[in-house]
């Protein structure tokens, strides 16, 4: 576990560095820094849970974790779906931007926004359905309350932690790493 909490603070620290380039590149405080300030502390807030939470097992918690990771990128999609003014705009005066119609039948949801990640980072839709599930009660949610015996019988788990899921922690911290790169690649191409 401690090479993958090493990921999460490599991550962490590349985020800080990637952010003061962000600054120094405008050396101000215009929206571009203002909105990249917003997602990145966001995301470094999201990584230190996760170490907790990958170092404890708890996958529900790291789950969880993911959704936000993906909620970044759909951020920054719906500014290459508007514009930075507008989205800046709406959040200063608490609007949504799934308020937003783009034609007589679609708004700016969240659906739609993961079907236009999706098309540029192959996979998206798979994950964030994934990170929803476990959020979300479901199936998935059931199955973390649950272990089985050493006689193979299921047995109540109400105790933190799933230490027997181990390999599904560890490629849900593999997704994490993953998801930051997409937010970072969404946000260089936003900041060109």
């Amino acid at each position: 576990m401690n090479e993958e909490v090493k990921k999460l603070d490599d991550m962490i620290l590349y985020l800080e560095d990637f952010m003061s380039k962000i600054y120094d590149k405008y050396n101000e405080l215009s929206r571009e820094v203002v909105f990249s300030a917003m997602l990145i502390k966001k995301t470094i807030d999201i990584l230190a849970m996760a170490k907790h939470a990958l170092k404890d097992y708890i996958i529900t918690v790291q789950i969880s974790l993911l959704r936000l990771l993906c909620d970044n990128c759909l951020a920054i999609q719906s500014v290459y779906e508007l514009d930075l003014k507008t989205v800046m705009d709406m959040m200063n005066n608490n609007q949504k931007v799934n308020t937003v119609m783009i034609d007589e039948e679609q708004n700016l949801s969240d659906g739609y926004l993961k079907r236009k990640v999706s098309e540029k980072y192959s996979g998206f839709d798979k994950l964030y359905r994934f990170a929803c599930e476990g959020v979300h009660f479901s199936k998935q949610a059931l199955g973390g309350a649950f272990k089985e015996d050493k006689n193979g019988k299921l047995k109540m788990n109400i105790t933190p932690g799933n230490k027997e899921l181990k390999e599904e922690l560890l490629m849900n911290n593999k997704s994490m790493i993953t998801l930051c790169k997409v937010m970072i690649d969404m946000l260089k191409g936003l900041l060109k």
